[in-house]
């Protein structure tokens, strides 16, 4: 056959496509190692191990170093075991509370042992069988405070529910603000359940039901209504994954059982505190928080022997551990020279930040610096005048009050809105504002409707203030200023600083200081001399009151915390809250309020703020009422994030009632937070694009300070004010757009 007889091959109707070559969804890293769950390729190896070794000798390293891993991960958890697991029991049945719950489950096994600790607030317990210790803690429910603690430091949560009823208000309250807290690993507990019939699985399933409303695993429910049953609770609680809070794994923590005074003098005494470490290692040089009561330096740590039943692998010997001359100081503030003019408010082995904006050439008064020259407006921006306006004055004129009055007085015209930067002061960790005026009182009001109607008054017509009749409003405002654009226009945040601003510390970069710091926590101490999670120890805590010993109640838990570098110093921080579904209060800003951050418990007067971006922040009068986030910035220690912060108000009676949550949100001193001011007038006359207003200003020297800023209307409309009318605080407005006000 010839080449002009051959045909291409066309394929018929039926002909299907070729399969498309899929490529597989794509996984992340993480994905991809719990996939391999541990087992890695040859290739792993660095390019320059692979240029010495051949493939059998790789093979050997790659196995060398698995092994490595593997004895490091076991002898992780010998470490893990070595403490009793801490358990806390919170109970809301009032016929099974929590001591009877430690009865019961001490009396499931013959062979068990059990022990009180000296100051009575932790119960050891020791089952052969189970080869496993456990420490019960019983905290009352009534002292949010102490419930509270003794989570912050738990590894497991027994929570007793109540079988044929709900929650009382005062429980739901509680076990909210647990919820908003943060749980590590819980089990859920029920008793004096029928062991079979209808009734019990009714029983169960209204309990399950109350469980799934609180969003808690219901996935296994326990009961102790006999021994098979609580020894199988014991397991659980043995071999339950434990889930632990960033709090716990990355400061050491110690829950203490016995506190003893040594070498009192002076109204001071070397407090002996003793327990069982948890979390990292811990050496002497680092400074420790005792809950409630501040921050301190050891003078010894002694690493005990571990005498309680079924210790397993406890020293022998006791080691002690002594501070050198590494040892971090109780220096939290910064003592600023004062012939210096400077202010320095930078950590001296950080770089400092420096506040940089564009220049921009404008015809100023000789002496004025740059950053003055951006709040001076030219007229030729404001003044844009025409022969149309001129023949709308004359109109204007001629036209009747009355008339005008009636239709347009209703009508509020928005006036300037001018901002001020909140300044702020250092005083026992208080906020207090530079500027006096009507929401500058930060003491509470006892008249909660007053209070009430502040707060419908600024949601109604926010940051809008009367100008004052009694002083010019250029003296009343002089502290503001008019921006042409809140997000756009610079802000210096090292103008007018209080003089308490140069006692702070600043981080330069406080991500990668938080990285180093962490990743010591990784690396041991070269010397050796540390103790680890574990270890039975006692702390020697220097200068601490004498009077704590005899105050601290038996009931109350004493927690200690390892600080992290640092985390003694002073600084400014952010937190970001949103407010309690449970809160119905008026809260006003700067109002002395209770925070917990992380491990730190202290009052403070926060100045709440808008949460948004940019650079500048429009201060709140009030917690808002959304629940949409809101920033509280405070004078603070520094605590590196991520925390967890709950804030609670204290009313008349001492009680202390839940306002928000959130979490730590930043260490920035340069969070420029403005106070907004509205001043708002009536229209009286209105022709096109001018019109005429009052009741904004009352004389003329006013109208004249207040002329370069703009101007705008609730319809959008913008302008500026054209001139003045008369001597009573009349103005004349030109607006961009002609104006409609109904």
């Amino acid at each position: 056959m010839s080449t002009e007889q051959q045909q291409a091959h066309r394929p018929g109707p039926f002909k299907l496509p070729n399969k498309a070559h899929k490529a597989g969804r794509h996984r992340t890293k993480g994905q991809v190692d719990r996939d391999c769950r541990g087992r890695k390729d040859v290739k792993t190896l660095s390019i320059r191990t692979r240029r010495d070794l051949n493939r059998t000798e790789r093979r050997k390293a790659l196995r060398s170093t698995l092994k490595n891993q593997r004895k490091k991960l076991v002898e992780q958890n010998r470490n893990l075991n070595r403490a009793p697991t801490l358990v806390t029991i919170i109970s809301f049945n009032a016929e099974l509370d929590a001591a009877r719950v430690v009865e019961k489950l001490a009396a499931c096994d013959p062979e068990s042992q059990s022990v009180a600790s000296e100051r009575g607030n932790i119960t050891y317990l020791h089952v052969p069988r189970f080869r496993g210790r456990y420490g019960f803690v019983c905290p009352l429910t009534t002292h949010l405070d102490n419930v509270l603690d003794c989570l912050k430091v738990s590894d497991v949560v027994l929570f007793v529910w109540p079988l044929e009823e709900d929650l009382t208000e005062t429980q739901s309250l509680l076990m909210s603000t647990i919820l908003a807290h943060g749980l590590p690993s819980s089990i859920n507990v029920v008793g004096d359940i029928p062991s079979k019939g209808k009734q019990r699985d009714q029983l169960r399933h209204t309990v399950l039901q109350l469980i799934d409303s609180w969003s808690l695993n219901k996935d296994k429910i326990y009961d102790l209504d006999t021994d098979a049953n609580a020894l199988q609770l014991l397991r659980q609680i043995q071999g339950i994954r434990k889930r632990p809070t960033v709090l716990q794994r990355r400061r050491p923590h110690l829950m203490v059982e016995k506190m003893e005074p040594i070498n009192v003098r002076h109204g001071l005494c070397t407090l002996k505190l003793t327990g069982f470490l948890r979390g990292p290692h811990m050496d002497a040089n680092k400074l420790i928080h005792i809950q409630g009561l501040g921050d301190f330096q050891l003078e010894q740590i002694d690493r005990l022997k571990d005498s309680l039943p079924g210790a397993k692998g406890s020293n022998e010997e006791v080691v002690v551990l002594k501070p050198d001359e590494n040892q971090i100081d109780l220096n939290t503030e910064v003592i600023p020279d004062p012939m210096d003019a400077e202010q320095p408010n930078v950590d001296d082995m950080l770089k400092a930040e420096v506040f940089t904006t564009e220049k921009e050439t404008k015809l100023v008064p000789k002496g004025t610096s740059s950053y003055q020259a951006e709040w001076i407006v030219n007229d030729d921006e404001e003044e844009n005048d025409d022969d149309d306006e001129e023949d709308d004055d004359d109109s204007m004129e001629d036209e009747s009050d009355e008339d005008n009055e009636d239709e347009f007085a209703p009508t509020d015209l928005k006036g300037p809105g001018f901002y001020e930067n909140e300044g702020m002061d250092i005083d026992q960790m208080t906020v207090a504002g530079t500027e006096g005026g009507e929401f500058d009182d930060m003491d509470i009001d006892k008249d909660d409707v007053k209070k009430y109607r502040k707060e419908r008054e600024n949601e109604q017509f926010p940051d809008e203030i009367d100008t004052p009749m009694d002083q010019p409003a250029a003296v009343r405002f002089q502290k503001y200023r008019g921006l042409k654009s809140f997000r756009t226009s610079p802000w210096d945040p090292k103008e007018n600083l209080p003089l308490d601003y140069a006692r702070i510390f600043k981080f330069g970069n406080i991500k990668h200081t938080k990285k180093l710091i962490l990743k010591e926590l990784e690396n041991e101490p070269e010397n050796g001399k540390f103790v680890t999670h574990g270890d039975y120890v006692s702390f020697y805590v220097k200068d601490v009151p004498a009077h704590i010993v005899n105050e601290w109640g038996m009931d109350m838990p004493m927690i200690v915390y390892g600080l992290l570098k640092h985390e003694q110093r002073m600084s400014v921080l952010n937190v970001v809250l949103r407010r309690h579904f449970t809160c119905n209060l008026a809260i006003k800003n700067k109002a002395n309020l209770i925070y917990h951050v992380g491990y730190r418990r202290f009052e403070a007067n926060g100045i709440f703020s808008q949460h948004t971006n940019g650079d500048k922040f429009k201060m709140e009068r009030f917690m808002p009422n959304d629940n949409g986030p809101f920033v509280s910035t405070m004078f603070a220690p520094i605590c590196f994030g991520p925390a967890n912060v709950l804030v609670f108000y204290r009313d008349e009676n001492g009680a202390q009632h839940l306002v928000a949550s959130g979490s730590v949100l930043d260490m920035n001193p340069d969070r420029v937070i403005l106070k907004r001011v509205v001043l708002s007038g009536h229209i009286s006359k209105v022709n096109r694009r001018l019109a005429i207003v009052r009741y904004m200003f009352f004389n003329r020297d006013d109208i004249e300070w207040f002329k370069p800023v703009e101007l705008y209307t609730p319809q959008g409309r913008r302008g500026h004010i054209k001139e003045s009318l008369g001597t009573h605080g009349h103005i004349k407005c030109l607006f961009d757009q002609s104006c409609k006000f109904y």
